[in-house]
């Protein structure tokens, strides 16, 4: 699996420019975004509770302005208004729903006066989605934690609302073997590569940029 379209850092770039920055990005993953982020940036801080993928992020992602750091969203090991931009990768929705306006709290408060916290959360559209629901593959059914973490995303009052995006990720996949072993599909296997047939092996995945501007 790879993507072959990404546009998430020139939108947000659109409204915040990076450069010189210091970012916090809360659940890097594998730091696949890290990596990129990095490169816009005066200096990256990545946390992410899975040490396994923490591990293989320093091991595959690393720069010289990144440091990886286990950590949690909901409780961040930060001084107070620390960061220039906090900003959520596709993460906020795994937070356990109770934590939610926690971990959003926890990123206002390590974030400066008048700087930025924002997420990239994925939709439920787009034929990547599809596939996570009719196949179970990847994080599956998450339908209702999206839009429990939305609810949250739109209801702290300790930012303003800059922006609202649209965005897109898109991903192309070399066969139903490479589908199978990148996103784990849990039923309906016989059906694959008619699915991935009739869209030429390409899933495209909706997602939202929500940016907003701390005011406390």
């Amino acid at each position: 699996m790879k993507r072959i379209k990404e546009e998430f850092l020139d939108k947000v770039e659109e409204v915040v420019k990076l450069q010189g920055k210091s970012i916090l990005e809360i659940g890097c993953g594998s730091g696949t975004r890290s990596f990129e982020i990095a490169k816009r940036c005066k200096d990256l801080t990545a946390i992410e509770p899975d040490m396994r993928l923490i591990a293989q992020a320093q091991e595959t992602n690393q720069a010289s302005n990144i440091e990886y750091q286990i950590g949690k969203a909901e409780k961040l090991d930060f001084a107070d208004q620390m960061f220039d931009v906090a900003i959520f990768t596709l993460s906020l929705h795994h937070v356990p729903v109770e934590k939610m306006d926690l971990a959003i709290n926890e990123s206002i408060r390590v974030t400066k006066l008048g700087g930025y916290v924002i997420f990239l959360e994925p939709s439920t559209a787009g034929t990547f989605f599809e596939a996570e629901i009719r196949f179970d593959a990847c994080d599956g059914d998450e339908r209702k934690e999206k839009a429990l973490a939305y609810e949250s995303i739109c209801g702290n009052k300790g930012y303003k609302e800059i922006a609202e995006i649209d965005d897109e990720t898109v991903f192309q996949f070399d066969s139903a073997d490479d589908f199978i072993t990148s996103l784990n599909p849990k039923k309906s296997t016989g059906d694959l590569k008619h699915f991935l047939g009739i869209n030429n092996y390409i899933l495209r995945a909706s997602r939202r940029i929500n940016i907003f501007q701390t005011t406390k």
